[in-house]
């Protein structure tokens, strides 16, 4: 047993000044892309759901509380996986590439956290008994404002980092 344990921590020694010799370190992916891409179509997807609850919730009447709280629900689930997909998009910019576009990830920051609060407050129109379908109408539209803006966002930032690179280029 010792034997083994003795092997293995002198393999990984090994490996480990190996490595330190090559002067490489392997790099992770870049799946930023195909996260930003992924989150502005969770937009896209949200937006649908939002122009439909606009339109159910101008058909409503202050006699439909009980079917504006459940599309009030409804709309906590549907926000619900957005949360995910933002952190998922953080996770998978590198650090130079967070600095490149911090302006516009702040605003992006600010975006979800709007987001976030209407979640909550549909959260509060889905339990709250004397719900008039106009609250729910309000911040369906509210959050239509703050889908357009996070997916101007979301284009920009994905604009920004797949963008060429310019270089000069120097003639001798």
């Amino acid at each position: 047993m010792r034997r083994t344990l003795i092997l293995a921590s002198l393999t990984t020694l090994v490996m480990n000044l190996a490595s330190l010799g090559t002067g490489t370190t392997p790099l992770r992916p870049d799946d930023s892309r195909a996260a930003l891409i992924s989150l502005g179509q969770e937009y896209g997807d949200l937006r649908l759901w939002a122009e439909a609850m606009a339109e159910a919730t101008d058909t409503l009447d202050s006699s439909d509380g009980e079917r504006a709280r459940t599309l009030a629900r409804q709309l906590v689930r549907v926000i619900g996986p957005l949360e995910h997909d933002f952190e998922k998009t953080t996770a998978s910019l590198s650090t130079s590439q967070l600095e490149q576009v911090l302006p516009l990830w702040e605003r992006m920051v600010f975006a979800h956290a709007g987001l976030l609060l209407l979640q909550e407050e549909a959260a509060t129109l889905g339990s709250d008994q004397a719900l008039d379908p106009s609250e729910l109408r309000d911040v369906v539209s509210q959050l239509s404002a703050v889908l357009d803006f996070a997916s101007e966002i979301q284009r920009r930032i994905l604009d920004e980092l797949t963008a060429p690179v310019s270089t000069p280029i120097r003639l001798l």
